[in-house]
């Protein structure tokens, strides 16, 4: 069985680069790491930030309060300003990697389309189907609020 997409939306009032800015240089200050990173699920303390390396091949992980880096996914198209995609396997082995696309498109000078589509569910296997409902609604939060309302007020 193959499972759709999700697809998540968000208008910003910000332009382009000020927000494919924020999204790559301040994933810290947006993502919810205390309820979505590796190592709260561990029994770690809550990381201390999360990189995500500007090129293709680059990585994206969170760093422990020890400094262990723990990997996300890596970067496969990198676009300066409008695209990125990477896959997706957050504390998981590679083969149970999903694709992540984030595109950055302007809809005037001062205001910028975000869309995140998240795909290949098929990696997940049996647990596909209630994995990617638990993204539907993590999507959203993380995109239409964390992140529009943390590029919106700085």
């Amino acid at each position: 069985m193959s499972l759709e997409p999700i697809k998540v939306e968000a208008v910003i009032n910000r332009s382009p680069a000020e927000v494919f800015e924020a999204f790559m240089s301040n994933a810290t200050d947006w993502w919810p790491l205390e309820s979505h990173s590796i190592g709260p699920h561990l029994g770690e303390p809550v990381p201390e930030e999360v990189v995500i390396e500007r090129h293709e091949g680059g990585r994206i992980f969170e760093v422990s309060p020890a400094g262990e880096h723990r990997l996300w996914g890596v970067i496969h198209e990198f676009k300066e300003g409008t695209k990125l995609s990477f896959s997706w396997h957050p504390g998981m082995d590679e083969a149970l990697a999903t694709q992540v696309t984030v595109e950055f498109q302007a809809i005037d000078n001062r205001k910028t389309l975000v869309t995140l589509i998240h795909k290949g569910w098929s990696a997940r296997g049996d647990e596909a189907t209630a994995i990617r409902e638990n993204y539907v609604s993590g999507w959203k939060d993380i995109i239409e609020v964390r992140f529009s309302n943390f590029v919106n007020r700085n």
